[in-house]
């Protein structure tokens, strides 16, 4: 009995000993030998491309940017880049690395087109102090799918996809490809096109609206009332042939996936996918209403006023003369909108630099609807005083929405004679005068 109990124990320690060999042998080397292979691979394909790589790549801030790379051996990439039109002829040189930082890794080693979004001087690209466009130098391999490397930026995480080139997409590059390709489709989509959309989803209308200098698409889903039900923002980038989504900001439209935009003549496309093509249709107002979208609880709370929206016409629109007022005395605003709080109460709301130090400057109004229409009752202002200390900059706001007496409002689409802006403009009208607005862009 003894004897048989030995020897069952002796048979299970052997049974479990051929177990963890085979995991071991799942392994076909160390975990350094295949952390060097894996980096010789990526070497080799970045190198081994004859014409280079078409590549895109989301940033935290200021959307997607699209890129020309050519690896040699020796570490270096020649660049060009949709970023400017400068960068879109000039090609430059920089150095690289294949490096094992934890995991195998793709950095960009010298300054380069890519190190202008990480830029943290405000001054060099417009980016955020310290920040940049929060984008990324240094890209951690996730693997090969067909002909494109896919990465992902190591601080921020945002998908870099590398697509191999073919001789004539390399020469459409080395000729400036990209400046051209930006100029001709804002051609075809400004001149032939106002408000556009894809009709007859399975959930209503997709408005499309084109950010030129925030490099984004946004995609509005509204229904059969006039409401927006949801949006998705989509981060874009340029190559020679067409205005690209970044990877894994596709967006679903009756059971497909949009993946790009492009031209044929005066005609924009939408690219699906799967391959399939459907065309923009187009129409003189915003699909939606803005009384039933901008609201303390609608999709739009806030009217944004940033950087100055040319084309549209108005007697005084205190936006810019605020920032005027502001700027002349020596300060810099760095926000400043309109937003519904709740169902009474709205904040018109400053945020500006005296110097190196930040401040806030705001007014509370108590509020009431009717529709388009709208009253306001100033009610309190920032528990700091700015708005009393400030009242020459900010008296344009007291002008038109009142500094304690009722003033009667409307909300209101504005127009800009600019073709080349082609979002939605919403605005505050005084009722006596609706040539005294403010107006921006609507934000949630």
């Amino acid at each position: 009995m003894r004897k048989n109990f030995i020897y069952a124990v002796m048979l299970l320690l052997g049974l479990t000993a051929c177990r963890k060999t085979e995991v071991e042998d799942i392994f076909y080397a160390s975990p350094e030998q295949r952390m060097t292979d894996t980096l010789n691979f990526i070497r080799g394909e970045l190198k081994n491309a004859p014409y280079g790589w078409k590549a895109g790549f989301a940033t935290g801030l200021k959307g997607g940017y699209g890129f020309y790379f050519q690896f040699d051996a020796d570490q270096n990439v020649s660049m060009l880049s949709d970023y400017s039109t400068t960068s879109g002829a000039d090609l430059k040189k920089s150095t690289y690395r294949v490096s094992p930082t934890n995991t195998p890794s793709l950095l960009f080693d010298t300054y380069n087109y890519i190190s202008i979004m990480q830029d943290p001087v405000p001054g060099v690209a417009g980016g955020t102090a310290g920040q940049g466009y929060r984008s990324d130098i240094e890209f951690i391999y996730v693997g090969k799918r067909g002909d494109s490397l896919l990465f992902k930026g190591k601080k921020y995480s945002y998908p870099l996809t590398l697509i191999k080139l073919s001789q004539n997409e390399q020469q459409l590059y080395l000729n400036a490809g990209i400046n051209s390709y930006k100029t001709n489709f804002a051609a075809a989509y400004n001149n032939n096109y106002m408000f556009s959309y894809l009709s007859g989803g399975q959930n209503g209308n997709l408005a499309v609206d084109i950010d030129y200098a925030g490099k984004a698409v946004k995609f509005s889903y509204v229904n059969a009332s006039g409401s927006v039900t949801s949006i998705v923002t989509s981060p874009f980038y340029y190559t020679t042939s067409a205005l690209n989504l970044v990877r894994s900001y596709y967006v679903p439209y009756n059971g497909k996936l949009i993946k790009a935009l492009t031209y044929q003549g005066n005609k924009i496309q939408l690219i699906f996918t799967d391959g399939t093509t459907t065309e923009l249709a187009s129409q003189n107002s915003p699909l939606y209403k803005l009384d039933l979208v901008f609201d303390y609880n609608k999709t739009f709370k806030k009217l944004v006023s940033g950087d100055p929206i040319p084309g549209v016409t108005a007697n005084v629109h205190i936006s810019d003369k605020v920032k005027e007022l502001f700027t002349t005395s020596g300060r810099t605003i760095n926000t400043m909108y309109f937003a519904f709080n709740n169902s009474t109460t709205a904040t018109f709301y400053i945020a500006y630099t005296s110097g190196t130090s930040p401040y806030v400057a705001s007014a509370t109004y108590q509020y009431r609807r009717e529709g388009n229409k709208l009253w306001l009752k100033r009610t309190g202002i920032d528990g700091g005083n700015n708005w009393t200390t400030r009242s020459i900059q900010v008296a344009p706001v007291d002008a038109l929405f009142g500094s304690g007496d009722e003033r009667e409002l409307v909300l209101d689409w504005a127009a800009s004679s600019d073709i080349s802006v082609k979002f939605p403009i919403g605005a505050i009208k005084s009722a006596t005068n609706l040539n005294n607005m403010l107006y921006g862009r609507l934000g949630e």
